[in-house]
């Protein structure tokens, strides 16, 4: 509020609630060396007052513990409450913003430059809402998040707790148009990097693979924005997808079929709502490519036997089709114009699972085919990394995604044009 003289800014309500978290770790820190801090009687001395000294001691330091603790509540009260605050400040924000975004018409009158009265953006109508009401649910979860933070003592969860917030934190900050969000158990969440509007030319839909959950959504996302940040002429948008249970760890959980078999019609349904803000937004002149990574090809593999209404897919260090998807006959009618790709790095562990049934395909284990080989697979060379090395082995998996190497280059030539790209 500006009109009173005065403006309330929650990032900074935010940066004084973790000074007054940091005070109370300090504090109690100290509080817990002062109450462990005890002397014998023979370290004052071999005289008759010795033990009564020692007991002194003792009370002094039980004294300064208490004192101590009462401080550390204190501090950590303020903290909560200024948590409490910065949410509750931004929520009413959110609010506001919706009921404003809610009078705004959906569908603008035609005008020069855009005679079928296209949309505005995808950040205006149906959209607009579910990006205003997450909003509330990201502050409300941020909110959550550092009062678990402060009880937590696990090392990894821990950390997996910052990563949260301060993903949590970012998306206030920044106004990130989260589209899908909930934040029970590894979290679920997609994101929409840049936007949908008259000229907008390529929308690319990225799924990520094994371990992806809430803590490490934002590499994903930073994938998005570097493609998008790409177009110098603001032709592309791209949608991070991770609103799915994904599998945790690759040795136990990544040979197992169930959680693409359970997120492949999640993703066709979401591809037919993308389609829906891209022909009420940007029009019919748009291209949509499908972008599965690791375990997320097998996903989006899957979601085609669904019938994924994409332009293009493409296969990164893919696990594999789809489980089940051995031949084009395995994919149905719908699929038949989809342009395809694949790369996958020298040495990359991937090719273990890759057209491997596993000897147990009936039982849910295993992805289909290789997608290198599959027919009418375009198959993509990795090429080097930014500084010229060469990308191979484990480490590839991941640094395929990694801006300026030769495969983030073919992303992107497929993304924005199809067939230009490096074989």
């Amino acid at each position: 509020m500006t009109a009173g003289g005065y403006r309330v800014a929650p990032a900074r309500l935010d940066a004084v609630a973790g000074e007054s978290g940091s005070r109370a770790e300090a504090l109690a820190a100290a509080q817990s060396a002062v109450a462990g801090e005890k002397l014998p009687a023979t370290a004052f001395g071999q005289v008759s007052e010795s033990a009564a000294a020692a007991k002194t001691f003792e009370k002094t330091m039980t004294e300064l513990g208490g004192e101590l603790g009462s401080h550390v509540a204190l501090a950590r009260r303020i903290q909560s409450g200024l948590v409490a605050c910065a949410a509750g400040y931004r929520r009413a924000d959110a609010q506001v913003a919706a009921m404003y975004r809610a009078l705004l018409p959906e569908d603008p009158l035609p005008r020069a430059g855009n005679p079928a009265g296209i949309g505005g953006s995808a950040d205006t109508g149906a959209w607009a809402h579910a990006i205003a009401d997450n909003r509330v649910k990201v502050a409300d979860a941020l909110t959550a998040e550092r009062s678990r933070l402060a009880a937590l003592t696990d090392l990894d969860e821990v950390a997996r707790s910052q990563a949260r917030i301060k993903l949590y934190e970012d998306i206030l900050a920044h106004d990130r148009q989260i589209l899908r969000f909930d934040p029970a158990g590894n979290g679920r969440i997609a994101e929409l990097v840049g936007h949908i509007e008259p000229g907008t030319r390529n929308v690319g839909l990225f799924v990520p693979g094994v371990n992806t959950q809430m803590a490490n959504f934002d590499a994903y996302a930073g994938l998005g924005r570097s493609l998008v940040a790409a177009d110098p002429a603001g032709r592309t948008a791209v949608v991070v997808w991770a609103d799915g249970v994904f599998p945790q760890g690759p040795v136990a959980q990544g040979p197992a079929a169930g959680y693409a078999q359970a997120m492949a019609p999640d993703l066709k349904h979401f591809a037919d709502d993308l389609r829906g803000e891209i022909a009420s937004h940007a029009g019919s002149d748009v291209t949509l490519t499908a972008i599965g990574h690791s375990y997320g090809g097998a996903t989006v593999g899957l979601a085609e036997t669904h019938g994924l209404d994409v332009d293009r897919v493409l296969h990164v260090e893919s696990a594999g089709m789809g489980h089940g998807v051995w031949s084009p006959a395995d994919l149905p009618p719908s699929q038949a114009g989809v342009q395809r790709f694949s790369m996958t790095a020298p040495l990359d562990p991937i090719v273990l699972a890759q057209g491997n049934a596993w000897g147990l395909e009936w039982t849910g284990v295993g992805h289909g085919a290789d997608p290198d080989v599959f027919p009418g697979v375009t198959e993509l060379g990795t090429g080097n990394q930014a500084d010229g090395s060469p990308s191979w082995g484990v480490s590839s998996h991941n640094d395929v995604l990694k801006p300026g190497s030769d495969s983030w280059t073919n992303i992107y030539r497929v993304l924005t044009s199809g067939g230009s790209v490096t074989p």
